[in-house]
């Protein structure tokens, strides 16, 4: 699950450039009791942040492209087990495969996002990890 270590929000620079705006390393806390930390360029958040709980628990991690969540992102739950992984596209829309698991790390669901919208086959699994149930979603027109 990611580094073992959490940096301390008060170890980041967390500076500005002759423009004032952010660069470099930074911590910015959140509304959820935690705090992300990960690179600025030109005041945009930019390549991975993480994002940890107060107790430096890595809640997730994923990248961030011109101030954008973009790409693959994923979440773990409290106890560490995963709890969703998936990715978005460059308007911040959830898109390509995602995934789902419970809490004892079995698979809860997975399947296709395009541009945000569930496209294809989606399969929803038993705690036991037979399929419940497959639904096929129309593609966007």
């Amino acid at each position: 699950m990611g580094e073992s270590t959490a940096p301390r929000p008060e170890d980041c620079p967390d500076e500005l450039d002759a423009q004032g705006r952010k660069t470099g390393l930074w911590s910015d806390r959140d509304q959820h009791g935690g705090y992300m930390v990960g690179e600025y360029g030109e005041g945009r958040r930019q390549g991975v942040w993480r994002h940890y709980g107060d107790d430096g628990r890595l809640r997730s991690e994923g990248p961030f492209q011109d101030g954008l969540v973009a790409g693959r992102w994923t979440w773990w739950r409290a106890n560490g087990e995963l709890l969703q992984r998936g990715g978005f596209d460059d308007a911040e829309a959830k898109h390509g495969l995602w995934e789902r698991w419970t809490a004892e790390g079995a698979p809860l669901d997975r399947g296709e996002y395009d541009h945000g919208r569930k496209t294809g086959e989606w399969t929803a699994f038993n705690p036991d990890g037979t399929v419940r149930k497959t639904t096929r979603h129309r593609p966007r027109k």
